[in-house]
């Protein structure tokens, strides 16, 4: 667990290209909207697609948003699952599927995956702005609809997904890699207020084990830690 970790935006898609690409921010508009990235950009799928995986992005909303559809579908990722591949979800809020519902169109893909290596991204959306999730999984405090009840339930929901995933087949060869996008603050007197840029961030798996790791860090680092961390991918 990286305890000083920090988003290198404010924005989704600043997350989406330093996790993704390793890409530091700029003063342009993030890789994924500029013309020139669309094709030939480095990403994590680039690599890994040179080694027999498939890639894959997961996403509870409609991928076309932020182009993150048009950048993937460029730059080595091979499939897009999105809001309207999913079937019977528990929940629809403004933004997508709910969490839960990610999360089991995850789980079912990395089963059927069964020998063959793959990468997948996988997108959350249940902890944003106007804080919708289902009702009845959590226990929660005052008002439903604040930021603290959603980040309850993206917690559960998340916990649920790994006690499935232990139980797996894929759990055994499988790393992953758990990272916030950025904070659901980020204001303040300071110019830049540090301490709201400030997220979670996990390595985990069968092989991976537990420890505390303070160095400072950002997103831009967690591609290469990846795969020193899982060096037989490539």
């Amino acid at each position: 667990m990286f305890h000083r970790a920090y988003a290198t935006g404010t924005r989704s898609v600043r997350g989406i290209e330093a996790v993704t690409a390793g890409f530091l921010p700029s003063v342009a508009d993030a890789v994924g909207k500029l013309p020139r990235s669309q094709t030939g950009f480095f990403t994590l799928a680039q690599v890994l697609g040179k080694h027999g995986y498939h890639s894959r992005f997961v996403y509870g909303g409609e991928s076309h948003f932020d182009n993150m559809k048009g950048f993937f579908l460029g730059n080595g990722f091979k499939q897009i699952v999105d809001r309207a591949d999913f079937v019977d979800p528990a929940f629809v809020g403004t933004w997508g599927a709910s969490d839960e519902d990610m999360f089991n169109q995850l789980d079912r893909l990395l089963r059927e995956d069964a020998d063959q290596p793959t990468f997948t991204l996988a997108f959350s959306v249940s902890n944003h702005s106007p804080w919708e999730y289902p009702a009845g999984r959590i226990q929660t405090e005052g008002n439903p609809a604040t930021v603290e009840n959603t980040e309850r339930y993206a917690d559960w929901a998340l916990g649920r997904f790994f006690e499935r995933a232990k139980a797996s087949p894929y759990w055994e060869n499988t790393v992953f890699l758990v990272a916030a996008d950025h904070d659901s603050r980020v204001f303040g007197a300071s110019l830049v207020p540090v301490r709201h840029f400030h997220i979670p961030a996990v390595i985990l798996g069968a092989g991976i084990e537990a420890r505390r790791d303070d160095r400072l860090i950002s997103q831009i680092d967690l591609p290469p830690t990846l795969f020193t961390t899982a060096p037989t991918v490539i």
